[in-house]
């Protein structure tokens, strides 16, 4: 995954105002931007690349930013912008409807539309996740997509809260993911963005079947992790936790190469191995360590783990402290 990481620490606090407004005319979108904070304005700016979607996350303080009409003339873009609010008190308005979004808010804009944004620290700095997603990209009609422009969408349930915790998640360390997986989870945001702006325009019907089974598996992806340590954590019980049958659960599992099955088993063996290199758990035994999350019997982890990682998880626990890193790692 290709991750720009941008910022202006090392410059002067006058020149950093005018280097944030550059950094925006050449990559991110042409607007016009003011600030109470001009006179030291401190900023750091990350872009991902996920070649249908583009993720940028921003953190910084006060920040006005206008999309004239002369400047959406001046270059045609089809995309639409998610942007989700991570820290501060933030505000969008466009075609005379306005909006105030608080932490967790998530709101559409149109690029191809003048548009305001503000936003006002509460704390050290603003900060804000955004997703560009062009056009065609968006598998839902133009009429949904316009109801739904400058609105407050939640995300504290449903399909919204998938999405943002999917970003969250991404953008906290984007190291562990290879230069294929950007495509791949820029496909899988995509369909999570889609579900819940038509789940906020009523428009669920219009969702095509690949983008309900994405984001269905998702979502059972994200409750196996959330009961992993749970001994209860059977199919039947996932399936009825998301109101499909257990023949739709395995099918959709079988349809990514996998099992229901062994996927909690793979699931439970990577927590395990993180608890096992984390100096928090030092003082964990191996056998707690497996009961913490999901092996009932100590035989059972060991048998479970050997076979994952090519050795009993005591042994492994000892080679990464006397390696001061993951075993086998170069």
């Amino acid at each position: 995954m290709r991750e720009t990481v941008y910022s202006n620490d090392h410059l002067p606090a006058a020149e950093r105002y005018e280097w944030f407004r550059d950094l925006l005319r050449q990559t991110f979108l042409p607007t016009n931007v003011t600030s109470e904070d001009a006179h030291d304005f401190r900023v750091s700016f990350r872009h991902i690349d996920m070649g249908a979607a583009r993720v940028d996350v921003l953190d910084y303080p006060s920040l006005h930013s206008r999309r004239t009409p002369k400047l959406v003339r001046a270059e045609d873009l089809d995309v639409y912008w998610l942007c989700l609010n991570t820290a501060g008190s933030q505000g969008a308005s466009s075609d005379r409807r306005e909006v105030a979004l608080v932490p967790g808010d998530l709101v559409l804009l149109d690029i191809g539309r003048a548009f305001d944004t503000w936003a006002r620290p509460e704390g050290s700095t603003a900060g804000t996740i955004s997703v560009a997603l062009p056009r065609e990209a968006v598998a839902l009609p133009r009429r949904t997509l316009d109801r739904l422009v400058t609105t407050r969408l939640d995300c504290g349930t449903g399909t919204g809260a998938l999405l943002a915790s999917f970003l969250h998640r991404l953008v906290a360390d984007t190291r562990p993911y290879g230069p294929h997986d950007g495509v791949r989870l820029g496909g899988v945001l995509t369909d999570l963005a889609v579900a819940t702006l038509a789940h906020h325009g009523d428009a669920e019907g219009a969702v095509p079947a690949e983008v309900r089974r994405q984001v269905l598996l998702t979502g059972v992806h994200a409750f196996i992790d959330r009961h992993l340590g749970a001994r209860q954590l059977t199919p039947e019980a996932i399936a009825a936790a998301h109101h499909v049958s257990v023949r739709h659960l395995h099918r959709l599992f079988r349809e990514q190469g996998t099992t229901v099955g062994e996927w909690i088993r793979r699931r439970r063996l990577e927590r395990c191995r993180q608890d096992l290199l984390t100096p928090a758990c030092a003082e964990l035994s191996v056998r707690a360590i497996g009961a913490r999350w999901g092996f009932r019997h100590a035989s059972e982890f060991s048998r479970a783990f050997s076979g994952a990682y090519g050795m009993p998880p005591g042994e492994y626990r000892r080679r990464a402290g006397r390696e001061g890193r993951r075993p086998g790692a170069a």
